[in-house]
């Protein structure tokens, strides 16, 4: 015990040496403000929907995340990775961001082809396949420009660009939804999330300005760098990827097994989630480039059991949520959707237990490591698929929830053994 209050306070001297208060501080609240107009833009969009169509709007909601992956092609992880040691050098970031510019277009080409064979070979819908993929790619450029700023520790420009692609979806939905007579359907609403954030791209270019950026480099070195990204985004990208389509493969099963409304309950609960995803992307923006910095220095460990001390002390504080699944619902939803309360309560822990582990996944990032991180995650979507086939056609929703839960703790056993042996084996080297 004294051990741990000893490790929490060397957390506390650590973070106050290194200004992260302060700047935690304008990137939270900048994360909190975007998570709540998401949440804002999905209660407002699920209540103008009936639970059939809303159904619907989850399902296909559930497709962009994994777009999303596609188009960001791994270059987040990857550019704060080479950048945050070369912020310094204007010549090797110039040429890590027409390297990256060019892997996205490749990644643009990659989602248009799916997309044609998506519709000729599924017969989808080719007005949402249209939307899906240049919301994905819109919305790419979100994490993109957040990567730069990351890598600079620009953090008050990272808190003004935050909320922005959120912020204009909302406001285009209220605008849109009060405009005219006609009812607004799923279609509509999927494509204002898709389409919005194109709008707010340009501001990041004024906000950005003091780290005169350049844009320019050449061919040759542009080659070598794309050649660097691609290699260590292939895995990157697996690993998202993968990653994603565990967290979005319950919504799948649930349409297959029982339909839109089951897609309804269990979709309209995981975006009431969407806080946590914030919380743990102020928890990347925060570690993860220093963990790039540290990674062969000897603070390696330490630090990164201060960050896993820093994520508990998190899922602590947020813990008593629990107990608001109720509330939170009929509040939100008029009652409609009480029969989500349950999925709640299953749902919590997982993410809960998503705070503690997740300065593990960073550190195998910044150890260069992305190709162990994507096996792990091809192993929790195996498990995923066998669980969800066991439990959701009898337990629909619920059983869904618990196989989404049982999925992570499979990864994080194996993460969690993957550094015991490693700073075992170290130490005795």
């Amino acid at each position: 015990m004294l051990r741990i209050f000893t490790k929490f306070k060397e957390l506390k001297i650590e973070l106050s040496r290194a200004n992260v208060f302060k700047n935690s501080i304008y990137v939270t609240i900048s994360k909190v403000i975007s998570s709540l107009m998401n949440l804002v833009f999905m209660v407002y969009a699920v209540n103008l929907l009936s639970k059939a169509e809303n159904g619907q709007f989850q399902y296909y909601l559930g497709f962009f995340p994994v777009i999303l992956a596609l188009a960001e092609f791994g270059l987040p992880s990857a550019l704060v990775k080479y950048m945050a040691p070369s912020t310094d050098h204007p010549e090797q970031v110039g040429k890590l961001l027409i390297s990256s510019l060019v892997l996205k277009i490749y990644a643009l080409i990659i989602l248009l082809i799916l997309g044609i064979a998506f519709f000729l070979f599924v017969h989808e819908n080719i007005l949402i396949i249209v939307l899906l993929i240049l919301g994905g790619f819109i919305a790419s450029f979100a994490s993109y420009f957040e990567s730069i700023l990351v890598s600079f520790r620009n953090y008050s420009a990272l808190a003004v660009w935050n909320p922005l692609p959120n912020f204009i979806r909302l406001c285009c939905l209220i605008g849109f939804s009060n405009m005219g007579e006609d009812a607004i359907g799923y279609i509509d609403i999927l494509g204002i999330y898709c389409i919005a954030p194109l709008y707010v791209i340009g501001i990041f270019f004024f906000i950005s300005y003091k780290e005169k950026l350049q844009w320019r480099s050449n061919f040759k070195d542009t080659l070598l760098d794309q050649k660097k990204l691609a290699i260590f985004n292939s895995w990157s990208l697996l690993a998202s990827i993968f990653a994603i389509i565990s967290d979005r493969l319950e919504i799948f099963f649930l349409k297959y097994y029982h339909g839109s409304e089951a897609v309804a309950e269990y979709g309209t609960t995981l975006q009431l989630f969407s806080g946590f995803v914030i919380i743990l992307s102020v928890l990347n923006s925060l570690i993860y480039p220093k963990l790039s910095r540290i990674v062969d220095s000897p603070e390696f460990k330490g630090f990164l059991i201060k960050s896993i001390l820093a994520g508990s002390l998190l899922a602590l504080v947020f813990s008593p949520g629990f107990f608001l699944g109720r509330v939170i619902m009929d509040l939100l939803f008029k009652g409609n959707y009480s029969n989500s309360v349950p999925i709640f309560h299953l749902l919590y822990p997982n993410y809960m237990l998503q705070l503690v582990f997740a300065p593990l996944g960073m550190a195998l990032f910044a150890m260069g490591l992305p190709r162990l991180l994507s096996i792990l995650a091809l192993l929790r979507l195996v498990f995923g698929i066998v669980l969800d086939n066991l439990l959701i056609p009898e337990f629909s929703t619920k059983g869904a929830a618990i196989s989404l839960f049982l999925g992570q703790l499979v990864s994080w056993l194996l993460l969690v053994g993957y550094f015991l042996a490693y700073f075992r084996n170290k130490e005795s080297n």
